[in-house]
């Protein structure tokens, strides 16, 4: 939210920044005063409205790529809504073993019960007669989506200022009504609060606006079980190909960063959906989850800026693929490019569901199983299709992973699944670079992998040749990879395994670059 007190003086005000539009004054002098500190952190963003799209961020001048657009702290978080037991003060996984002396709920042990976080839950439990007991551990827990709705709204009462931040966020109440998701909040949040936990002092219809809020606001914080709402975070903007990418350091604030140079003016973007999701997946996530239609270019074109991610093959013809006509945001058929052969939605829809349920089920299979995935869909779907890339993209970061299903490493790998280990790599990040471009997450995982490949070719070069130009192109073009693999995935929570990897690309960046050094 905008300040409303003078940076200098702390008197009210209302003068704000021209620049940044955060930071306030109460007079022109003050803001001349403050300047010399102000201009080395005036926001690069600054907070815009419009009927279409609401509140949404727009760059305030040019950012460059990497650069830290914000950094907020969360107002509230809390579990998932599906969950197993967990902590409520550290959101690990519970076994009923230690609980909570006051309010009964399962938690680590009496330190885990004396942090703040889990005050909200505690006091409001207390309403019972007896203890809240918490019997099933093993699987997803229902008890536990009413906790972050009541951390959210403990702050009517107790902090008006983040309370106020929430009650901006949209909802979309009027939209959930008469949905299954607003009868599922209905018997395991509202009347669990109400007739349960006996807490009356909350309507109905507040509990599910919170829900509503948590739903379409709400980010999934990687590893620990939790999600979190951000007063500033919330005002991204979605785009099927974003131009920023977000991370959370370990006291869980976002942190929103430039993934490619956002020119003054432009709107500040994150994908609300996984970039590489095909478009029909995309709009379901975002028809149903946050109660929009996404119009972008990408949307709108059915062949996805020329990757044809979303496109099938004909079985009439050898050269047609066939696509959403007339448009994938309101398809009346799937129609053939080149012979005009016409598919029904519903086959389509049936085809892919059935698909879908074939790729989710090679989670736990072997190399070899997903190989004969993409062998079997190959006459079936457009080479780049997302379920194939989905596979593509799991294959090429397992081969030569000691844990993985064929528990290999990549020296022990035969030469042909070396070289199918680079050509997966290339396939996947050629569209990474167009889904998720610049510096993100995806493309610095791939080009990591992508230079394993190449180095263990390099190692497995004659000695003669490892001096040769072979060798050195090798050794160039995996110095560059690890240079801007590293790069990127040193941006992430020292948490996170992606930090790890990026540590031991910059210690396989130094071995390389002794390697160059000693072959000039």
């Amino acid at each position: 939210m905008t300040a409303t007190k003078c940076a200098v003086c702390q008197a009210p005000a209302s003068q704000k920044c021209a620049k940044c539009f955060v930071t306030v004054y109460c007079s022109k002098d003050h803001q001349k005063q403050h300047w010399k500190i102000h201009r080395t952190e005036c926001s690069p963003y600054r907070v815009c409205q419009s009927a279409e799209l609401g509140r949404y961020l727009e760059a305030s001048r040019d950012i460059k790529a990497g650069e830290i657009i914000l950094r907020d702290s969360p107002l509230v978080v809390g579990p998932k809504q599906v969950t197993a037991p967990v902590c409520l003060g550290c959101f690990t996984p519970v076994n009923g073993s230690y609980s909570c002396t006051d309010c009964g709920w399962p938690m680590c042990g009496p330190e885990c019960q004396k942090i703040v976080l889990h005050y909200p839950e505690c006091q409001l439990s207390r309403n019972r007669p007896v203890k809240v007991q918490v019997n099933q551990f093993k699987n997803i827990n229902q008890m536990y989506e009413c906790i972050t709705p009541l951390r959210c709204l403990w702050l009517k009462e107790q902090d008006q200022a983040k309370w106020s931040s929430l009650c901006q966020m949209e909802s979309h109440l009027e939209r959930r009504i008469n949905t299954d998701v607003h009868e599922i909040n209905q018997a395991n949040v509202v009347d669990f609060i109400q007739k349960y936990l006996r807490v009356l002092s909350y309507s109905e219809e507040e509990i599910h606006r919170i829900c509503g809020v948590i739903d379409v606001n709400g980010f999934e914080i990687p590893g620990p079980n939790v999600i979190g709402l951000y007063g500033k975070g919330c005002l991204l903007e979605h785009n099927c190909i974003p131009n920023s990418s977000r991370t959370f350091d370990p006291q869980l604030n976002i942190i929103i960063r430039a993934t490619v140079e956002i020119s003054k003016g432009e709107h500040i973007t994150t994908s609300y959906t996984d970039p590489m999701w095909g478009t029909a997946n995309r709009q379901l996530y975002l028809r149903t989850s946050k109660y929009f239609k996404c119009t972008c270019d990408r949307c709108k074109d059915p062949t996805e800026l020329g990757t044809h991610l979303s496109s099938l093959k004909c079985s009439h013809c050898s050269s047609g693929v066939v696509l959403p006509s007339p448009n994938p945001l309101s398809p009346e058929a799937w129609v053939c490019s080149s012979c005009s052969a016409s598919v029904i939605l519903d086959q389509v829809d049936g085809f892919l569901k059935e698909t879908g349920e074939k790729l989710v089920r090679l989670k736990y299979n072997s190399l070899s199983s997903s190989e004969a995935f993409l062998k079997a869909t190959s006459s079936k779907f457009g080479e780049n299709h997302y379920y194939r890339t989905d596979v593509k993209m799991a294959l090429a970061q397992l081969y030569g992973r000691p844990g993985g299903p064929d528990k290999q490493e990549l020296k022990d790998l035969p030469k042909d699944l070396v070289d199918r280990k680079e050509e997966l790599c290339r396939e996947v990040l050629k569209l990474a670079d167009i889904f998720c471009p610049g510096l993100s997450r995806l493309r610095g995982l791939l080009m990591y992998e992508l230079q394993a490949s190449l180095m263990e070719k390099f190692r497995r070069l004659p000695k003669k040749l490892k001096a040769s130009a072979p060798g050195k192109v090798l050794l160039k073009e995996s110095a560059q990879l690890l240079k801007e693999s590293s790069a990127i995935l040193l941006m992430e929570s020292p948490l996170q395994d992606e930090y790890q990897l990026a540590m031991q690309a910059e210690a396989d960046l130094e071995y390389v670059n002794n390697m160059l050094g000693k072959k000039r």
